[in-house]
């Protein structure tokens, strides 16, 4: 299933979680939760054990050992994993009436790709599986090590049918804890129709200076639409988290092949440059060069600041026309 290019994260705005939510923002990050901790007992299910336990039981049994053993492991394992989700639509009215505070709440929009640069770097992101039985017991056979990643995986993105239309993607990590973000990889934030003046307000305050738009919520008639409270701020006026440093001369290498490879202005390439390295996060843009032999491709070298203080090396390829092609890490 091809990722969907926005994810959207609904979080309440209660009076009691108000500071965190702030904090999340301000900082930049999405907490992970253990996967024991999902809201819904039945998505946090599974069962271990077969009938051919009984006999790996009598074959441990000289040693004093059972397999409940491994199975305790295995669970302890699964338990520790971290989850954040995602839905592919801010406009989900029941998700809006329980997981946005019924409507005052806020529903974050991220973009996808930017999103996996900072600490979700490397980790899966896949799509619930919606499913009116759950699967089979994890056995002996699900731990050898090329099965057991993918049976673990599909266990913790399976959840009953009548959830599917919260359309549902998921991170699955192996830490509990904040994920920090890059600032523009969050675009717009959603404001419930229901929310406290005074939150709006605290939200547009926090965002601040951060390229990101924020909307409030009106309902109309049997519609929920959204209209613009606060614009997102143009990079160059961003609060900076990196240095943003880039010296086309030291920098920009094997200039003549690429501009024999670019089908653009050369110039065309500078500002690509300028504008790489006006992003908040933006530490270095550390090296433009072509691909290896084949001359593909131009990627930029790049490494991020997050708000948390750790730095992010990421590289991003460019076609011939400077046309983005792949982001990889």
């Amino acid at each position: 299933m091809e990722t969907p290019p926005k994810l959207y994260r609904y979080r309440p705005l209660e009076e009691a979680l108000l500071d965190r939510e702030l904090g999340a923002l301000r900082d930049s990050y999405l907490y992970a939760p253990p996967f024991a901790a999902m809201n819904d007992p039945m998505e946090a299910f599974y069962e271990t054990g077969s009938p051919g336990d009984r006999i790996i039981n009598a074959m441990l049994a000289p040693s004093g050992k059972r397999i409940d053993g491994i199975y305790e492991i295995l669970s302890k394992m699964i338990d520790r994993f971290a989850l954040v989700s995602f839905s592919s639509s801010y406009e989900d009215l029941p998700m809006w009436a329980y997981y946005g505070s019924n409507f005052a709440g806020m529903c974050l929009e991220f973009d996808s790709a930017e999103l996996a640069i900072g600490d979700f770097q490397g980790e899966r992101l896949r799509p619930v599986i919606y499913a009116r039985n759950a699967l089979p017991s994890l056995s002996v056979a699900d731990m050898a090590p090329e099965r057991l990643e993918e049976a673990v995986t599909a266990r913790i993105t399976r959840k009953r049918i009548e959830w599917a239309h919260e359309k549902e993607w998921r991170f699955i990590t192996g830490e509990v804890g904040p994920k920090h973000y890059l600032d523009d990889a969050l675009r717009r934030v959603f404001l419930g129709p229901r929310v406290q003046p005074e939150h709006a307000a605290r939200i547009c305050e926090v965002l601040d200076r951060r390229p990101v738009e924020v909307l409030q919520g009106e309902i109309r008639g049997f519609e929920l639409t959204f209209r613009p409270i606060k614009l997102a701020t143009p990079l160059e006026e961003c609060e900076r988290v990196g240095a943003g440093r880039f010296d086309p001369a030291e920098h920009l290498y094997a200039e003549k092949e690429i501009r024999e490879f670019l089908t653009v202005p050369f110039d065309n390439l500078h500002e690509e440059c300028r504008r790489t390295a006006l992003r908040p996060n933006m530490e270095e843009l550390a090296g433009v060069d072509l691909v290896g032999g084949d001359k593909s491709a131009i990627y930029f070298w790049t490494t991020y600041k997050l708000r948390n203080g750790r730095e992010i090396y990421h590289k991003r390829y460019f076609d011939r026309r400077l046309g983005l092609i792949a982001d990889r890490t």
